[in-house]
């Protein structure tokens, strides 16, 4: 299935935090102080590479095959084209990883006391069948699953940043794609954890904070999710 939309790969450096905000889809509605679009841009621009709390994520001593891992590029409010629809999925980060054995594409998403948007059914209320048929069923054939491990009640939003991770994956021909969603809000009652737990048992794997969960491998990619809590600085 083919990606019709396409997205510019003419790409400017960021200025500092505020240069962020621009970016965003919605900039006045998004741009607040310690809500995750602020937050998130402060940690990555205050930040010489790789954030602290993410990096992390690679040193524990049960990961293997991301030694002396790296951070090559990062764009803020990627965009990452699907079909289906006429808005691509945006990513707050995508981070091109480089480590001693491979390639690592890296899709960011950035939550401090904001939801994960609409579930899957939802979703499927507000879009037509065409949408619902070519957008979800490409989704699913991206990430690996099927229609009966996803049920209606799983975070759309979800979905399609596991599913950008992949895309890009491919694109830059890396061997390994990943999530993380980046919380900047420690308590599970504001920062909706037991959504990405739900996403996590999709794949049959146990989730658990601050460890970097392999999914499954898709065409040779290895799909890997981690949450991560970051202070407000």
């Amino acid at each position: 299935m083919k990606v019709h939309m396409k997205q510019k790969r003419i790409l400017t450096p960021t200025s500092g935090v505020d240069s962020w905000k621009n970016l965003l889809a919605d900039p006045e509605k998004h741009w607040r102080e310690d809500f995750s679009a602020h937050s998130i841009a402060v940690s990555w621009e205050n930040t010489a590479g790789i954030p602290e709390e993410i990096k992390r994520l690679f040193n524990s001593q049960h990961v293997t095959g991301f030694s002396n891992v790296e951070l090559a590029l990062a764009i803020p409010e990627y965009k990452v084209s699907l079909p289906g629809g006429t808005r691509p999925s945006q990513n707050d980060v995508f981070a091109l990883l480089t480590s001693d054995e491979a390639l690592s594409t890296m899709a960011v998403e950035g939550k401090a006391r904001e939801d994960f948007d609409v579930t899957v059914d939802e979703w499927k209320q507000r879009t037509s069948e065409k949408g619902i048929n070519e957008r979800f069923s490409f989704l699913l054939q991206t990430i690996g699953l099927t229609n009966q491990k996803v049920n209606g009640t799983i975070r759309y939003q979800l979905l399609h940043r596991l599913a950008s991770s992949i895309i890009e994956a491919k694109r830059f021909h890396a061997k390994n794609a990943i999530m993380v969603v980046q919380s900047f809000a420690e308590d599970d009652s504001e920062n909706h954890y037991p959504d990405f737990e739900a996403l996590i048992k999709c794949f049959g794997q146990l989730p658990k904070k601050e460890k970097l969960i392999f999914l499954k491998t898709i065409d040779n990619i290895k799909l890997y999710a981690a949450w991560v809590y970051s202070p407000i600085k």
